[in-house]
């Protein structure tokens, strides 16, 4: 298969969120089987080296920055930078598993800016619940930025294009599915069954059994009437 041979003569290199998602369409049925040419995957490697390098350069920026934070700083900026090491750190996980330490770095960071709002919210009870309430949702962002379709759909420049959010639902993995079907309310789980239903149908009627894709479907209808 291409997306084999793609992939192993890349081996040297890391595969981000361009190229990852050629490799989800190429010769997919739900996309349409696109047969992505050589120079394709040549053009998601460069702008996947280009986001590498500017995230390697915002994170010596950030780096810099918590540096030369001042002890008795304003809310404002502690709070600023702990918006940046968060989009970093959503930024590193589509990155691949080579930016692990990247990832280490940036949750110390976002610990010691914790800390610095933890000391301004004092006894302040209110502020404390709902700092309490703000790290349990960053931990459940962490885990769910594990999944590199997570981490590729939580960007506001994500490859993936509005009208190729159900074809990629369809071919996901059962685990990152279930986790990414959480991301989603029910209205909008109920539109992507109906449509995720008429593609299936269409494509079973050209000859495609899609065994893994018709599952997916179960696991969203399942999910939505949990949901509602």
């Amino acid at each position: 298969m291409r997306t084999q041979t793609q992939a192993s003569d890349n081996s040297m290199d890391f595969i981000g969120m361009y190229e990852r998602h050629l490799l989800r369409k190429d010769r997919n049925p739900l996309f349409g089987s696109p047969d992505h040419p050589p120079e394709a995957y040549l053009e998601a490697r460069r702008l996947d080296r280009l986001e590498q390098q500017r995230f390697e350069q915002d994170m010596r920026s950030v780096i810099q920055q918590a540096i030369n934070l001042e002890p008795n700083a304003e809310s404002e900026v502690v709070l600023a930078l702990r918006g940046r090491l968060d989009e970093l750190y959503t930024r590193c996980s589509g990155l691949g598993d080579h930016c692990v330490e990247h990832k280490q770095a940036l949750r110390k960071l976002i610990d010691i800016v914790m800390k610095a709002v933890w000391q301004a919210a004092a006894d302040d009870p209110q502020a404390r619940m709902e700092l309490e309430q703000e790290e349990l949702a960053r931990q459940q962002h962490f885990l769910l930025l594990e999944y590199p379709l997570i981490a590729d759909m939580m960007r506001p420049d994500t490859p993936i294009a509005q009208d190729e959010l159900i074809p990629t639902l369809l071919q996901a993995e059962e685990d990152e599915l279930e986790a990414v079907l959480w991301m989603f309310e029910p209205q909008q789980l109920g539109d992507i069954c109906s449509q995720a239903d008429a593609l299936l149908r269409e494509l079973t009627t050209q000859g495609h059994a899609l065994t893994s894709a018709w599952r997916n479907l179960e696991m969203i209808a399942e999910h939505l009437e949990c949901s509602e």
